[in-house]
């Protein structure tokens, strides 16, 4: 678990990072954020798939 100081932290360190990117990156990062805050809600909720190996993942996406 993250304590306050290291969330701030990051969070000083996300920011100045975002201010050197152009509008087309930010726009790419604010999608992948988006994607990877979706996935989190989707697994919270149960709604993730689960797979015994890697065999049995690569099928799955085979047959997609």
């Amino acid at each position: 678990m993250c304590s306050d100081g290291l969330k701030a932290k990051q969070a000083a360190s996300a920011h100045e990072n975002e201010e050197k990117l152009n509008d087309e990156e930010r726009q790419r990062l604010a999608e992948f954020e988006a994607h990877i805050r979706r996935g989190m809600e989707q697994f919270e909720a149960g709604l993730g798939k689960t797979f015994r190996d890697k065999d049995d993942f690569l099928n799955y996406l085979r047959n997609l």
